[in-house]
């Protein structure tokens, strides 16, 4: 196991709270210490030299849709920024009505609450949101393809789902929305940063993530991937100046949409957010997906073997997870929600299910102060 802990110099290059334990990662990850350095010299440097900065701007957006093409293995020009989760569907969604004459939208209740309220959004104009049973395994491409039928227009599944850590096969689920003739987006906003996610090997025709959580990136920098193959079919109605082939054109007569994602951009960007994310986003790929989730991996092991066969009277997840440990306390949820506090742990639950996150910057001490706290 030790072989697969990151050196403590790791934790270095992150700012981490002071006398607790931070296991949250899967909620809001910690400041890269290159952050501040980067906010300065891509925003205020050249908007203080120059007054109107947009070229630098616009460069140093550039730059984060390039780094995270490179983490993800996409083509930059396929990646749309967006403010948030939501947005990135909508605007998604906002294309698919003279796609395809389906109006069916297929979820897992266990999905983040945004997908839903999203998709439930559209049903003023004729859309229908269906969803898999509540006890449904949405990890099994079996389960989506038993209830695809010919009225579905699009997929959303989860990779890795925020209620329990649970892993799904996206790609098997990309395969069999396929074959039913339907689109298949995956919300990589769990996983990215922790887990490999790799949309050109799932064969999925979009992805949306954002940089706020294992990324170490902040909110307000989120994105729509957009297979190559609807780089140019779909033709979003949600759009603004930015969305247009050449922005300063400025002819209210002549919209054009972009080649690329940039399409689905809409209005005047917001540029502090992605600068933010480039430094989250540089500072993980240096030390690398699959270090950093063989470095999560033994810390929830270590935490398991201390304290599984102590702990009988709850759940402990099952099958492929993400980097969150969920373990479902039950009725024991007060008391460990008071220890935790006690010991300085910062974790969070979901009802009765208690969510566990290590990063990089947590290390064999974070375990061994849980495992005291709840022994």
């Amino acid at each position: 196991m030790n072989g697969a802990i990151l050196p403590t110099s790791v934790a270095e290059g992150f700012h981490r709270p002071p006398g607790v334990s931070y296991l949250k990662s899967h909620s809001v990850g910690c400041l890269p210490r290159s952050a501040e350095t980067m906010l300065h010299d891509r925003l205020f440097a050249p908007w203080a030299e120059m007054g109107e900065a947009w070229p630098n701007w616009i460069e140093a957006i550039d730059s984060w849709r390039g780094a995270l093409g490179k983490l993800i293995g996409v083509e930059a020009r396929d990646l749309c920024p967006a403010a948030n989760v939501s947005a990135g569907l909508s605007r998604y969604l906002s294309a698919l009505g003279q796609a395809t004459d389906r109006r069916t939208i297929l979820i897992a209740p266990s999905a983040f609450p945004t997908i839903g309220y999203v998709a439930g959004g559209l049903e003023a104009a004729g859309w229908t949101t269906r969803y898999l049973a509540d006890d449904a395994d949405a990890r099994d491409p079996a389960i989506w393809a038993a209830a695809l039928d010919e009225n579905v227009a699009l997929v959303i599944a989860m990779h890795v789902s925020s209620n329990s850590g649970a892993r799904a096969d996206i790609a098997g689920i990309a395969k069999v929305a396929r074959s039913a003739g339907a689109r298949c987006i995956a919300d990589c906003a769990q996983s990215v940063g922790i887990v490999p996610v790799t949309p050109a090997v799932w064969d999925v025709d979009a992805v949306i993530g954002t940089s706020v959580k294992w990324l170490c990136g902040g909110p307000g920098a989120a994105w729509l991937w957009v297979a190559p193959h609807d780089r140019t079919v779909l033709m979003p109605m949600e759009r603004g100046w930015w969305s247009h082939d050449n922005p300063f054109e400025m002819d209210i007569r002549d919209f054009r949409y972009a080649s690329d994602a940039r399409r689905w951009w809409g209005g005047t960007p917001d540029v502090a957010p992605f600068i933010l994310s480039t430094a989250g986003i540089e500072a993980i790929a240096a030390i690398g997906i699959e270090a950093i989730g063989a470095h999560n991996r033994a810390l929830q092991a270590a935490l398991r073997g201390a304290l599984e066969e102590r702990t009988p009277q709850w759940r402990w997840p099952t099958g492929a997870i993400g980097g969150t440990l969920c373990i479902d306390t039950g009725t024991d949820q007060p008391h460990v929600a008071a220890k935790l506090d006690t010991h300085g742990i910062r974790a969070d639950f979901r009802r009765t299910i208690l969510r566990l996150s290590f990063h990089a910057y947590n290390d064999l001490g974070d375990v061994e102060r849980t495992a005291a706290a709840l022994a």
